[in-house]
């Protein structure tokens, strides 16, 4: 393990990130030692990128089914800077506003990247939330289907920003469980 070399964030930047974000001092202060810890030593964390390799590892995410798609989200062009990780903990932090929270959901979801949920999608989501291992195809494909049946307002297929929305918002534990204690 490194050591950036800008040992402390400066009390300016402190008061930006928490005036930018929805993080506390403590919790700005915990990443940034998070993120100096890991990157190489003698680096300005400043200028340094984490790989999204790295950043999967840390222990907030090491178990997560979604952190490949929550890296991949929030990273840039592969790499986290420290003000990418701010961002991502600021979306799952718990004071975080709802409708951010399922816009950046609905990216994680979005596996084909296309702007829609559609069947395969949720698929995906199914396998990843229910550990595919212990559920049978059928049931998976089923499941996705209800799903579509449901939230699919305008029968396309396919469930649009405004339809995951509007679903998210009748599930009162999304918001509880889309969060991330960094």
């Amino acid at each position: 393990m490194g050591h950036c070399s800008s040992q402390t964030i400066k009390k300016e930047e402190l008061e930006e990130y928490q005036v930018l974000t929805f993080l506390s001092k403590e919790e700005i202060l915990r990443i940034h030692e998070a993120f100096r810890n890991s990157c190489p030593q003698g680096k300005d964390y400043r200028q340094e990128k984490l790989t999204v390799e790295k950043v999967c590892t840390w222990p907030q995410l090491k178990v997560n089914p979604f952190r490949d798609r929550i890296c991949k989200v929030f990273s840039t062009d592969g790499y986290f800077t420290f003000e990418d990780i701010l961002g991502m903990a600021s979306v799952f932090s718990d004071v975080a506003c709802p409708i951010l929270k399922i816009e950046y959901a609905f990216r994680i979801y979005d596996f084909n990247e296309d702007g829609f949920i559609d069947e395969e999608d949720l698929q995906n989501v199914i396998r990843r939330l229910f550990n595919s291992k212990h559920i049978r195809e059928e049931v998976i494909v089923s499941m996705a289907n209800r799903v579509l049946k449901d939230a699919d307002l305008d029968n396309d297929k396919m469930l649009s920003v405004t339809e995951f929305e509007h679903a998210m918002n009748l599930c009162p534990d999304f918001l509880d469980s889309f969060r991330i204690d960094f």
